[in-house]
């Protein structure tokens, strides 16, 4: 017997929307991570960036999905010079990413 998961959260919680919440969490905080990397940013510059504490930041780079919610990591892409545009047409939805002058 095998099991097959195409979100490994799914294994975790029974409920589909939750282990999308999940999954979509532990994208956002991989890719929030990246950018902290890529302008090799340390923690407290990070946490100026984006409105947070360092302590926050420590939580946020090393995977404390708990600690945070969708919006919350929203708002810190947003504050970093990121945003998601959804468009939905033809039957067909699709994500662009801008980037935005952070405030």
């Amino acid at each position: 017997m095998s099991l097959e998961f195409d979100n490994i959260f799914e294994a975790v919680v029974e409920e589909g929307s939750e282990a999308s919440d999940l999954q979509t969490r532990s994208d956002l905080m991989i890719v929030v991570r990246d950018i902290i990397n890529a302008k090799k940013w340390s923690q407290t510059e990070a946490a100026e960036q984006m409105g947070l504490t360092q302590p926050r930041v420590s939580d946020l780079v090393n995977g404390r999905i708990e600690k945070f919610s969708i919006d919350k990591l929203m708002n810190c892409l947003y504050r970093i010079g990121y945003r998601f545009k959804p468009t939905y047409s033809n039957g067909q939805l699709s994500m662009d990413v801008q980037t935005v002058k952070a405030a």
